[in-house]
């Protein structure tokens, strides 16, 4: 009769034989412990990060600082009203010129600020930060910027030009609610807001 061999434990079977939690704890439990804080330290980075982020894309919340008193919660977060915002007068942003809307055909794109940094427009997204993917647009077509106080449209030489309220331009200074064609035909433009 033949006996009935079981085969031999492979190596990782006797590896595994041998682990237990508690004696891996015991032999490395100063890195586990600093891993740990590392983790807690990065997320609490990241909610501070996301709070700040938060207050300042939304300035109109703000932690509410009432006296202290009974009843008082002093964690409430307050959300200014329409009224105290009408009363008040925005005040003027040094480096902030205005902003321009883009249109393609009639679709409304986007806004973009106008700031002191100049807003290069193309299809390029290497070159450009105002990027519109239109075969009519140049990879760099041209740029608004910031002199004096002033704004300005400067063609960089794009092959289809650049156009302010149907005048073929090269560099022109922008008044409000001046209408940018990229190319002559018109189907991508922008409009400027002082």
């Amino acid at each position: 009769m033949k006996k009935n061999l079981l085969p031999a434990p492979s190596i990782l079977g006797r590896a595994c034989a041998g682990f237990s939690y508690a004696g891996f704890w015991r032999e490395n439990k100063t890195p586990l412990l600093l891993a740990l804080v590392a983790v807690a330290a990065v997320i609490a980075l990241l909610l501070w990060l996301a709070r700040r982020r938060r207050q300042d894309v939304f300035p109109e919340i703000r932690p509410q600082t009432p006296a202290p008193g009974p009843g008082t919660d002093l964690g409430m977060t307050q959300v200014e009203g329409r009224s105290e915002a009408a009363e008040r007068k925005p005040a003027p942003s040094p480096g902030l010129h205005g902003k321009i809307e883009v249109f393609v055909g009639d679709q409304p794109i986007s806004s973009y600020l106008v700031t002191d940094s100049p807003l290069p427009i193309g299809r390029d997204p290497g070159q450009a930060l105002v990027i519109i993917q239109e075969p009519i647009i140049s990879k760099l077509h041209c740029q608004v910027f910031a002199r004096n106080g002033q704004v300005f449209v400067k063609d960089l030489d794009s092959t289809n030009g650049v156009y302010v309220n149907e005048e073929k331009v090269v560099e022109r200074q922008l008044q409000d609610g001046d209408m940018i064609f990229l190319g002559k035909k018109g189907t991508v433009r922008f409009i400027y807001h002082r």
